[in-house]
């Protein structure tokens, strides 16, 4: 992808998400009954279980990659030159999801799960809302990518602690 078309991505989804959380604060101020939480929690799924290592972590993680291959393989046969292995790249945004911080995120799912199959369907779009405001705004690698870190990271120690204690 070029750099205009990656600018061009980047701002959309920071529009995106700007205009998804702008209309959940509308909906606040209007006399919305729904608690906050819910799309925090929306916001710390799309943290755990999508970006940083999750799946859309672990599908750029595979289009870097084999985009760097074809590049070395190109680069070697073309030139003739032995391109060194390097190092990875620093991840934007904080901490890396690990399996336990997936394990938190798993856990949330569920409980959001549970409480909208038992009758609590009110709580299915400020969950979902948040999810894709967290995705949006946390894909742009911006201050809001540098706070979701902060989420995987709690996440990642919430599941250590739910693994070691049971």
């Amino acid at each position: 992808m070029n750099t205009t078309g990656a600018a061009a991505g980047g701002i959309g989804a920071v529009a995106l998400g700007l205009v998804v959380l702008f209309y959940q604060v509308g909906r606040w101020k209007g006399g919305d009954p729904t608690p906050k939480i819910h799309f925090v929690a929306g916001v710390a799924l799309a943290a755990l279980l999508f970006l940083g290592g999750g799946i859309l972590g672990a599908m750029g993680g595979a289009a870097a990659a084999l985009g760097d291959g074809i590049g070395r393989y190109a680069l070697e046969n073309a030139a003739g030159a032995a391109v060194g292995a390097g190092g990875k790249a620093p991840l934007t945004g904080g901490e890396k999801v690990g399996v336990s911080g997936v394990i938190a995120g798993l856990c949330l799912l569920a409980l959001y799960a549970g409480l909208i199959k038992s009758g609590r369907a009110d709580l299915k779009t400020p969950v979902i809302r948040g999810a894709l405001c967290g995705i949006w705004l946390g894909a742009s690698a911006g201050l809001l990518g540098l706070a979701l870190g902060l989420i995987r990271t709690s996440g990642n120690t919430v599941g250590d602690l739910l693994l070691h204690t049971i």
